[in-house]
């Protein structure tokens, strides 16, 4: 049985949802370097880097939704 069938459709996320929460997370990861010490990168994820988060994302809410299912089902 796929993975797909046990996940409910309320705990889904869309690509969308998960693209903008992956680009907010990079956004709160940059500083701002007022004093010019360090160089902090302007540009924008490319499309490889956000398939890799996205990817990982996934994997990441599957498997918690399966972990809260399954201990749902011990109770």
């Amino acid at each position: 049985m796929p993975i797909e069938e046990d996940i409910p459709v309320d705990a889904t996320l869309t690509d969308l949802e998960i693209c903008h929460a992956v680009r907010e997370q990079d956004q709160a990861i940059k500083v701002d370097d007022s004093e010019g010490d360090e160089c902090v990168e302007d540009n924008p994820p490319t499309n490889t880097e956000m398939r890799q988060a996205f990817d990982i994302l996934k994997c990441g809410i599957v498997q918690q939704i399966l972990k809260n299912n399954m201990s749902t089902n011990n109770i």
